[in-house]
Formats: structure tokens, C-alpha cells, sequence
């Protein structure tokens, strides 16, 4: 009887839920926004209403219609739907629309009012789609705006803090107040490390570095991280590492126990390799780095398996790890290789070259040595080349990445035309894949030919010539992004020596050092990524010829002017030149750029510059009669690939010859 019942109703239901399916709808009361637009806003909350509209489609379409009001600063909105025949009505109330007025922030000292402002600001503009203009007043997004402030409070230590927003309805506007109650911030005020067996000192200062200082959400997940990661360092691969956090409320303070119990000491047993077809073995195992016998370390492992990713020659590499009850681990590394050739191509246009096309062949498996191979094509208006390099980067097994390389080149530039090849050898380290810290030394050999200098030059400059050299470069990249900086400081020098015993028939000394510095006028957050800020660039080079030399020729001098240099002046246009006007270059230079970069939309910033330049034949002869100085404005359009420059350069200082001023195009950043 009852199944019969419950049948019946469901049955009924069914006829119900029929009966009310519409084939049309119509939206009444909607003054702000049109159907076609009410219907986009449905569209963002994956609602459609292509007949048959049933009742559960219509109550979820009045919902989040509602929802979508609300987000337009309409906090009196209501969506009401009925069906009449075949027809779906939402009748809507709209109410008076509100913005946002004044906001006034208070959170004592633990946090400033502009962070909160920042904060909030950041999350009502997520949370209204509002990226730009005056913010309309949304209750539910003010709500998570205080919550994100209550995070950061947290994050900083002060877990029971509470936020809350007050609202101040003054005719069509809301004032709101934000006040944060922090409450006592919490402080380790013990971190030990309990183990029933003896344990190396370093592990108990891991744990004791922690008291003292301000508590911070899962940081005693964080000291167990590091004393796991210490003892599979030193072979303890089964180690059980736990951890114990208690919190005292009226005080703040918190206790944190890391419990550990290290098991027995292991070394690495046998090494495999499976899955590879193409890639030899040896090879594999050389940039693994690690050796049957050694002490387990798990770091070390895990860095060798990183190598093996980092090469692009496989998809996935997976090191399965065994331990024996001889205490040795023995491992099976399985690689999936993977497509490791790609050419690529770039077509372009740059101020001097003007067209230009690039091609790249990389092999980053080359013969299954893991080595990377790239031979690179170019041709323009001005230049065309060749350059093939094949790169150890894990040579002698140590981070060093050893290159050979050779080339051949026609270039042609506002000071000489030249044809050369040669080839040469170098090493370098680079400590942080995030940027260009590291040191490169190497040496050059190339045969400069067909050699076309414009100036009428001292018979004593060689056109055609051999050059043998070595070079030493340092530098320490401190930048927050390398192709778009706002911060930081970029330093480098670079020396180089060439000789005739070096091979060559030119000797000189030639030194280059640059700093640059990127100084944000407001901090940079998550929530403000584009701030103002201040660029200061300082370089300079020196050239002395020895043995003989009194002078270098052309194409090794120094030239300044153009969009890296003095924007006043094109392409090394500045500095000595012939009867004629044509450029010859020098052997000291000094070079000063100061810019003001402003953000005015997203990611587009106006710019405001001072380049001082002084290029001399020599650095006896270095006088203000040489120094230059071109103040100008830019635009700055900042892309995931680099920042694309305008620029237009005026010339304060003008001797016979130089240009008023000049425009200058570019990509990437300027120093």
C-alpha cells in the first residue's frame, strides 16, 4: 500500500513538474539591464534556459540573477519567477544601486591602514569584476574583503583576529568602516626535538631556531620538513617524523614538539636504468650524479632526478627506491623520453636591421648524450649569420655548463661593414635559475675580413685582422623579474684580454662594468603588482691597447646612442666622428640614465628620462666637450614576454652634427 502511495506521488509530481515546463521566458522590471545582457550575467553561472524550462532551472535562474544584482551594487534586488502556460515571467526588483564612499581603516599596530586598504580594495575589485572606476557596494564582497585582512592577520601571527565592516548608508553612497581586533600575537616560546635515540646536534637547531620569533600558520610542518629532510640527507631513509603544536590563548604562546625516530642508516645499493631507447645509459647516470655505495641522500637524489627533468629529453623520469635488509636503498630510474628536437622561427622588425628572420635548430639530446646542440640562422636588411654551439650542462659533474661554439657572420652597422668567423670555448655557473647570477670565463678566436670602414681613419687600424682572447664576467642579478623589473639591482663587469699569443694580432685590455638599480615607489603586493618606480643606470668602459698597439680597431670599440644607450642620438650616434660625420667609436666611455616609470591603465606606463653620455677617444681625453645629455618621454606596454618602448629623446647639448633629438622603438627592458 505504501509503495503504491509513494508511486502515486511521484506520478503526480512528475505530471506537476510537466505541466509548469515553459517554452518562452520574459524578464519584467529590468531597468538597468537589458534581457540580452541579463542573459550573458545567467551564462557566467552556466544557467541556460533553452526550453523546456523547468521549475528547478527557473528557481536557479531567479537565484543567481539575484546574485548578479547584488554584485552590481544593487543590495535591495529581488528575482521572483512564475509560470503562466507556456511562459517563464522573473519579475525583477532592482532598488536603488549603491557605490562605495568613503573607507576608513583601523587596525592598531599590527597592521598599517594602507595594507588594509590594499587588501580590501584588491578583493571588492576581484569580487565585483570591477577592475578599474569607482567600486560599487556589494555586501557579500566587502564580507570576503575583511576575511582576506583577517588571513593576513593571521599570517602575521595573530590567530584570534576578528575584522569587521561597518556600513553607513548616506543616500545612493556607503561609507564603510573596516576595524581589525587583532588580539596578543602568538610567539614559539619552545620548539625541542624529542627522539628515545641520540640525534646529531644540527636537527636540535633546527627546532631552537624557531623560539623566540613570531608563530606562523603551519610552521611546525615546516621544521619537520627540514629535519626530515636532514636525516635522508645522512642516510636515514625510513626516519618517522611527526609533530605536536599547543597553544596557550591567553597568553599566545605555542609550544611545538617535533617527535623523530630515525630507524637505522642507509647507503645506495644498486643503480638501474629502464625505458630509454634513445639516451645512454652513462648519460643518464652521469647527470644523475650519484654513485652505488654513497649515503643515501635523498636531497641529492632528488636533485639529480631535477637534472634529468631539466634537460627536456624525457616526459617523466621516476626514480623507484627499494631498501634492503642490508641496509643499502637500491634504485630503478624509469625515463619516458620525449621529443627532444624543435625548430623555431622568429620574424621581426628592429630600427636598424628593420626586417628580420631568425631560424633555431635545438637538439637538447644530442647523439643521447643529453647534451644540447642549437645551430641558429639569421638574415636581415643589415646582417646574416650563422651560429652552432653544443653545451655540457652538467660538465665534469659538477653545475659548470662548458660550451664550444663557432660562427660566421656579415654585419653591418652606421660605422663599418665587416664579415667574420671563429669560434670558441666557455664555462659558466649560474646559481638561480630565477635570474643571471653566476660567472662565465671562455676564449675567442675569429678572423674579422672584407672589412668596410666609413671614417677616414689613421693608417696605423687594421681593417682585416685576427683576434684572440680571454674573458672573465661576474654577475649578481637581484632583480624581482627578468624580463619586466620593478626591483632590485642588476650588477656586472666583464674584462677581456686579447693578445698575439693568444693567437690574434691585436692586444688590448678592455673593461666593462655596469649597476643598475629599481627603486618601487609603493610596495609591491599580490593586490598591486603595477607601482611607479625609479630606474638609475650606471656604466662605463675602458680600452688600453699594450704591446706595440696604440689603438684598436673599430669594430672592438666602444659606441653609444640608440633605445639602450642616449635615446637623443640613433645607433652609435654619438661621440667622435670623422670629417664626414660617420661614427668611429671609443675607447672610454661613461654612460647615466635615470627614468621615472608611472603606471595609468593595467599594464601600460608613461615614462620620463635623463641620458647622459660621454664617449672618448681615449680616457686621457675624457671632457665634458664629449658628454651629451638627453632628457625625453616614453610609453611602456608591459607583455608576459618583455615590454615594448617608445621613446623620443631631445638633445640639451648640441655641437655641429647632432641631431635635435630622436626616436627610438624597442623590446624588453632598457637596462
Amino acid at each position: 500500500m505504501r509503495r503504491g502511495l509513494a508511486l502515486l506521488s511521484f506520478l503526480v509530481w512528475c505530471a506537476v513538474a510537466m505541466a509548469q515546463q515553459a517554452t518562452e521566458f520574459v524578464f519584467e522590471g529590468n531597468e538597468t539591464y537589458t534581457r540580452a545582457q541579463l542573459i550573458k550575467a545567467l551564462g557566467r553561472y552556466e544557467i541556460d534556459l533553452t526550453p523546456p524550462i523547468e521549475p528547478t532551472t527557473a528557481d536557479d535562474a531567479a537565484y543567481f540573477l539575484r546574485e548578479f544584482l547584488f554584485e552590481q551594487g544593487l543590495p535591495e534586488a529581488d528575482v521572483e519567477y512564475r509560470f503562466a502556460g507556456s511562459t517563464v515571467f522573473f519579475t525583477i526588483s532592482e532598488g536603488p544601486k549603491y557605490l562605495l564612499g568613503k573607507m576608513t581603516f583601523s587596525g592598531g599596530e599590527a597592521i598599517t591602514a594602507e595594507r588594509m586598504e590594499d587588501i580590501f580594495t584588491a578583493e571588492m575589485r576581484q569580487a565585483t569584476r570591477n577592475p578599474f572606476g569607482a567600486l560599487r557596494y556589494v555586501q557579500s564582497a566587502t564580507e570576503s574583503a575583511a576575511d582576506r585582512i583577517r588571513q593576513a592577520l593571521v599570517q602575521d601571527g595573530f590567530l584570534g583576529a576578528t575584522v569587521q565592516v561597518k556600513p553607513d548608508f548616506v543616500e545612493r553612497m556607503v561609507n564603510v568602516a573596516v576595524t581589525a581586533t587583532p588580539g596578543p600575537q602568538s610567539v614559539v616560546d619552545q620548539a625541542v626535538v624529542e627522539s628515545s635515540s641520540e640525534l646529531p646536534e644540527k636537527i636540535h637547531e633546527i627546532a631552537r631556531r624557531a623560539q623566540g620569533g613570531v608563530y606562523h600558520p603551519g610552521q611546525e610542518l615546516t621544521i619537520r620538513s627540514q629535519v626530515q629532510d636532514y636525516l635522508k640527507a645522512n642516510g636515514y631513509f625510513n626516519a618517522v617524523v611527526t609533530q605536536q603544536t599547543t597553544f596557550d590563548s591567553a597568553t599566545g604562546g605555542v609550544r611545538i614538539v617535533i617527535a623523530v625516530q630515525p630507524g637505522g642508516q642507509f647507503r645506495l645499493g644498486t643503480i638501474g636504468v629502464t625505458g630509454n631507447r634513445r639516451t645512454l645509459t652513462t648519460a643518464i647516470l652521469q647527470r644523475l650524479g650519484v654513485k652505488a655505495g654513497a649515503t643515501y641522500d635523498a636531497a641529492t637524489v632528488d636533485a639529480g632526478i631535477r637534472r634529468l627533468w631539466f634537460t627536456g629529453a624525457f616526459s617523466d623520469v621516476d626514480a623507484r627506491q627499494t631498501p634492503t635488509s642490508d641496509g643499502t636503498v637500491n634504485m630503478v630510474v624509469k625515463v619516458t623520453e620525449t621529443a627532444a628536437k624543435q625548430l623555431t622561427t622568429t620574424l621581426g622588425y628592429g630600427q636598424w636591421q628593420r626586417g628580420f628572420a631568425d631560424a633555431t635548430y635545438t637538439d637538447r639530446n644530442f647523439l643521447g648524450t643529453l647534451n644540447r646542440f642549437s645551430l641558429r640562422g639569421n638574415i636581415s636588411t643589415k646582417n646574416y649569420g650563422i651560429q652552432a654551439a653544443l653545451s655540457d650542462p652538467f660538465f665534469l659533474r659538477t653545475p659548470v655548463i662548458a660550451t664550444v661554439s663557432g660562427f660566421a657572420q656579415r654585419e653591418e652597422t652606421p660605422a663599418f661593414q665587416v664579415s667574420q668567423y671563429g669560434g670558441g670555448f666557455n664555462v659558466e655557473r649560474q646559481y638561480d635559475q630565477n635570474n643571471l647570477t653566476g660567472w662565465r670565463a671562455g676564449y675567442q678566436w675569429k678572423a674579422v675580413t672584407n672589412t668596410v670602414i666609413y671614417a677616414d681613419e689613421a693608417n696605423d687600424v687594421l681593417d682585416d685582422y685576427t683576434l684572440g682572447a680571454v674573458s672573465f664576467e661576474q654577475t649578481l642579478d637581484r632583480r624581482n623579474d627578468l624580463l619586466s623589473p620593478t626591483k632590485g639591482y642588476f650588477l656586472n663587469w666583464q674584462g677581456d684580454v686579447a693578445s698575439r699569443y693568444l693567437a690574434g694580432e691585436v692586444s688590448f685590455l678592455r673593461l666593462s662594468v655596469q649597476a643598475t638599480w629599481y627603486i618601487p615607489f609603493r610596495k609591491i603586493t599580490p593586490e598591486r603588482p603595477f607601482v611607479p618606480f625609479l630606474i638609475l643606470n650606471h656604466r662605463a668602459g675602458l680600452m688600453v691597447p699594450y704591446d706595440n698597439d696604440t689603438t684598436a680597431p673599430i669594430p672592438e670599440r666602444f659606441f653609444l646612442g640608440g633605445p639602450d644607450t642616449v635615446r637623443s642620438f640613433q645607433l652609435d650616434g654619438l661621440g667622435p666622428k670623422d670629417q664626414n660625420g660617420y661614427p668611429v667609436g671609443g675607447m672610454a666611455y661613461l654612460l647615466g640614465n635615470a627614468e621615472i616609470q608611472w603606471p595609468i591603465w593595467r599594464a601600460l606606463y608613461v615614462a620620463g628620462f635623463v641620458d647622459v653620455g660621454n664617449l672618448s677617444p681615449s680616457l686621457e681625453s675624457l671632457s665634458w666637450s664629449y658628454t651629451r645629455v638627453g632628457p625625453g618621454l616614453g610609453a611602456r606596454l608591459y607583455t608576459p614576454i618583455g615590454a615594448l618602448r617608445v621613446d623620443y629623446g631631445y638633445n640639451l647639448i648640441r655641437k655641429e652634427g647632432d641631431p635635435v633629438g630622436a626616436w627610438q622603438f624597442g623590446f624588453g627592458f632598457t637596462f
